[in-house]
């Protein structure tokens, strides 16, 4: 048995570390712009598997966000802590109906991540299936050189921008849905604006570099 955030940890402490050492294997060279977005990237990945978990267990989230709202009203800290600390069987911690919790414990911030109806569910649906292939892709790419320079920062323009945007508009919609009601600012900074503002930071550093691998059609920058 693993707790949650032990495996949180290892995915993004290992995929990180395996994506920098790869490069620097390969390049004799720490480039701090693909270590930036590997991190993130890695991140965005795990992020996809439990988007795509949002998909597949819609309806279990939903049971689960029905039965905590009330018991846990006031007290999020705990429920996410209790998700986090949740044991799961090293051989099941790929399953998705082992981190539902995450979704059902930030529907108290956002109830839309219980509902199928939402913005915000079908924003991070959309995002677990259309941008893992890429994010694949461009993490390796940054390394390997698979595709033209030119061609992955268009792919990057396209995946970066998709983000930003998502991520504007869902804060358009939390505050103007008046989510944010009833708890501190300091409550909505650690766990709306942290969770959600890497894929506002990250993603303008990635446009700015995609549109550097576009005009000089060379993966100099990354080396």
């Amino acid at each position: 048995m693993v707790s949650a955030w032990l495996v949180i940890l290892v995915v993004i402490g290992g995929g990180t570390v395996f994506h920098t050492g790869l490069h620097a294997l390969v390049h004799g060279a720490f480039n701090v712009h693909q270590a930036a977005l590997a991190f993130f990237l890695v991140i965005n990945v795990l992020v996809n598997f439990w988007e795509l978990a949002l998909h597949a267990c819609a309806d279990q989230i939903r049971r689960e966000y029905e039965e905590t709202k009330v018991s846990y009203k006031g007290r999020v800290t705990e429920r996410v802590n209790e998700v986090m600390t949740k044991r799961i069987p090293l051989k099941e911690v790929f399953r998705f109906h082992h981190w539902t919790g995450i979704w059902s414990s930030y529907a108290l911030f956002d109830p839309g991540y219980a509902d199928r109806r939402a913005f915000g569910w079908n924003i991070d649906v959309g995002n677990g299936w259309s941008t893992v292939l890429p994010a694949l892709l461009t993490a390796f790419g940054m390394t390997f050189e698979i595709i033209p320079a030119r061609a992955l920062g268009i792919i990057g323009i396209a995946m970066y921008w998709q983000m930003l945007y998502g991520t504007i508009v869902y804060f358009f919609q939390f505050f103007n849905n008046r989510c944010h009601v009833g708890y501190s600012k300091a409550m909505i900074a650690s766990f709306v604006g942290s969770s959600n503002g890497l894929w506002f930071i990250f993603p303008i550093w990635g446009l700015w570099l995609s549109t550097q691998l576009i005009y000089a059609d060379s993966y100099a920058i990354l080396r």
